[in-house]
């Protein structure tokens, strides 16, 4: 890179470190369980926290994470109003239904569980297409990239590393929680309690600091970048600039359903990632860019994945390639 591209580069980056900074500073307390995970983050991530994330940040206070670890430790917890108030958690019947859950899940698990086959009718045809697609000029169909799951904040670590994923344990910690949304956290359990594919890394992080921890141990480095789409906006675009990044391994996380912020995240090798900026098909005004990640190797899914489906071909026969919601995020190395 010339001189004046790397002091460019450097300049930029500076200005938005700063400007991040400042910005948070001025939302969050520095007694407040956010300023921790904000910390945490400039400290492993070297860009910018996507909103969807920020807004995930715990609204508790220091005093609040040292008295609610005290009882969840001494099994003298359980949900109530004032503390899913106060948590910024999903604990009341705005909760979401298994409808909500496996609309997510349907585009992330390679796996033959209850998600995949309920959604397998279902599925947006433009969920899915081949690598060929991603050229400048290209006009296709975006469709919604905004998930439905209700905001919920992330827990402090210290709160969330105490619950299991279990259903006994969510049955005792989260009972009202659990018997009105049975089927989206049993579906979330159920995927995380199984077995990784061949060549996958799976994990379901319940905290902010997991997420970040897993994604550093499975990209084997302690510096990461996070890409999420911009754009949420639906309808026929012409795609601009596209550019991948030339990583061997990425991390995509899901957003999981549970009364607090997690997601589901693996790594899987002969994967790419692109960023793709937009223009609207009609009038070529530009529109925020987006993620795509395509999957090379399919040979290890299901014959029934729902994607063979709108691609028409078999397992290992091609590449899959998908978008990613407004709060997926795709973690790769910062090199």
């Amino acid at each position: 890179m010339a001189t004046s591209q790397c002091l460019t580069f450097l300049l930029f980056h500076l200005a938005f470190s700063l400007s991040f900074t400042s910005f948070a500073s001025t939302q969050v307390s520095p007694s407040s369980i956010a300023s921790n995970q904000i910390k945490f983050w400039s400290e492993n991530v070297h860009n910018q926290m996507p909103e969807s994330i920020f807004k995930k940040l715990s609204p508790l206070t220091k005093w609040d994470r040292d008295y609610y670890t005290k009882m969840i430790s001494e099994n003298d917890f359980s949900e109530n109003p004032d503390f899913c108030s106060l948590a910024k958690l999903s604990c009341s019947s705005e909760i979401h239904n298994f409808e909500a859950a496996s609309k997510a899940y349907s585009s992330s698990i390679y796996s033959t569980n209850v998600a995949l086959t309920s959604q397998s009718n279902k599925v947006d045809k433009f969920s899915y297409f081949r690598l060929s697609n991603l050229r400048e000029g290209n006009k296709f169909h975006l469709s919604n990239l905004v998930e439905s799951f209700p905001n919920r904040a992330f827990l402090p670590v210290e709160i969330s590393s105490k619950i299991s994923l279990s259903k006994k344990n969510f049955g005792k910690i989260f009972p009202k929680s659990f018997e009105l949304s049975k089927d989206s956290i049993e579906t979330t359990l159920s995927y995380c309690a199984e077995e990784a594919i061949h060549g996958e890394i799976k994990a379901c992080p319940k905290s902010l600091e997991e997420m970040i921890d897993f994604s550093k141990s499975a990209l084997g480095k302690n510096k990461l970048l996070a890409l999420a789409s911009q754009s949420t906006r639906t309808g026929d675009f012409l795609m601009k600039k596209i550019k991948k990044f030339d990583r061997q391994k990425i991390v995509a996380c899901h957003e999981a359903y549970l009364p607090f912020a997690a997601y589901f995240c693996h790594a899987v090798s002969s994967s790419q990632v692109y960023t793709v900026d937009l223009v609207e098909a009609k009038t070529r005004l530009p529109v925020k860019p987006v993620i795509a990640i395509c999957h090379m190797d399919t040979s290890a899914w299901p014959a029934n994945y729902v994607a063979f489906k709108i691609l028409k071909f078999s397992p290992g026969e091609g590449e899959a390639c998908h978008w990613m919601s407004n709060i997926d995020l795709a973690w790769i190395a910062d090199e």
